[in-house]
């Protein structure tokens, strides 16, 4: 049977938010998500529980580009809450759900969940696990540097952190925002935009 790229998560402490409001703002995202990458996309990504979801791509770069997008998409709302991730490439032994990723069995489904579910400390929020080991261990410590610099963004400056990935141009970003050139510079430097951007350019080089 041949290897899928299956992309789990969950919302990182959901019992402390308000449940409606989560469960809207969650299914939002995910739905986008969907709609974005509908041709990277084997299964979509489908809510299995009130805080987790579960789909299959058809490709390495297509799970990062989701996981990537999660992430922008939830900066972007300024949304509160934090999502936990496990991603691999593993058998899927039932036929593919192209509706809905619901009603799959296989070694892959599994293991993803044990990876998502496992209690231990200091658990990585980002989680891969493909067949080629160094290439695993590359993405995890890139992921794990990717962490440590959304970690210290406050969501309520999400959307200025956005302009900054997409735009270089500090002055074109100060007048969206309303600051000036330097002010922008100072942002972009104390935030660590430029090692994001670098990053998150080398995760997707890998993914090619």
């Amino acid at each position: 049977m041949a290897g899928r790229y299956i992309l789990m998560g969950d919302i990182v402490g959901s019992s402390t938010y308000k449940a409606s409001k989560l469960r809207r703002e969650f299914k939002q995202i995910v739905s986008s998500c969907n709609k974005t990458f509908e041709r990277e996309i084997l299964s979509p990504y489908t809510i299995t529980l009130g805080d987790e979801f579960q789909g299959v791509t058809r490709s390495l770069r297509g799970l990062f580009d989701a996981v990537f997008y999660l992430e922008e998409i939830s900066l972007l709302k300024r949304l509160k809450f934090k999502m936990r991730y496990a991603g691999l490439h593993g058998e899927i032994d039932t036929p593919i759900n192209r509706m809905k990723a619901h009603g799959m069995m296989g070694a892959g489904l599994t293991r993803a969940r044990e990876m998502l579910t496992a209690k231990r400390r200091g658990k990585p929020r980002f989680q891969f696990e493909l067949p080629n080991a160094q290439m695993t261990k590359e993405l995890n410590l890139l992921f794990l540097a990717i962490d440590g610099i959304i970690a210290k963004w406050d969501p309520d400056d999400g959307p200025l952190i956005l302009d900054m990935i997409a735009n270089n141009n500090n002055v074109a970003v100060g007048k969206k925002h309303k600051k000036n050139r330097t002010q922008i510079w100072k942002r972009r430097k104390n935030m660590l935009i430029e090692e994001f951007r670098a990053l998150k350019e080398v995760v997707l080089d890998l993914a090619k």
